[in-house]
């Protein structure tokens, strides 16, 4: 089987389409073809995953191309660090037949969020209060 997952980019914003056009070539017909947006950790620790949404493609043919549509989640972001990274892709799988894969980005303004030096988790001071009673 080879098959291409075209996308006109890589990189994107919560909420924005990712949209695009699968296509494969194959011996006979698969089973199944099935697309899947997904995450997955890598680092250290226990691996996780999970499926954002799937699309399911009816009656595929031997040699097909279908196109796509999803819509970007909006948590969680792609992100890096020195322990764990989570990294989001879309997933193109035959049965019989394999997959492909393609990496993809989601978060804010279309980037990685790098937990390397993380402003986000600092939380402000809050100003002390001064109590009525307290002199």
């Amino acid at each position: 089987m080879t098959g291409k997952i075209l996308t006109p980019r890589v990189a994107y914003r919560p909420d924005e389409e990712i949209s695009g056009t699968v296509s494969w070539t194959a011996e006979k017909s698969p089973k199944t073809a099935e697309l899947r947006l997904f995450w997955h950790t890598v680092g250290k620790g226990d691996r996780d995953n999970g499926i954002a949404e799937n699309l399911i493609f009816e009656m595929p043919q031997p040699t097909d191309a279908r196109p796509f549509s999803f819509r970007a989640p909006t948590f969680p972001p792609s992100f890096s660090g020195n322990l764990i990274s989570l990294i989001w892709g879309l997933e193109l799988i035959l049965d019989p037949g394999g997959a492909e894969a393609l990496e993809l980005v989601i978060g804010p303004d279309a980037q990685e969020v790098t937990l390397d030096h993380p402003d986000w988790l600092i939380v402000p001071e809050t100003p002390k209060r001064k109590w009525p009673w307290s002199r």
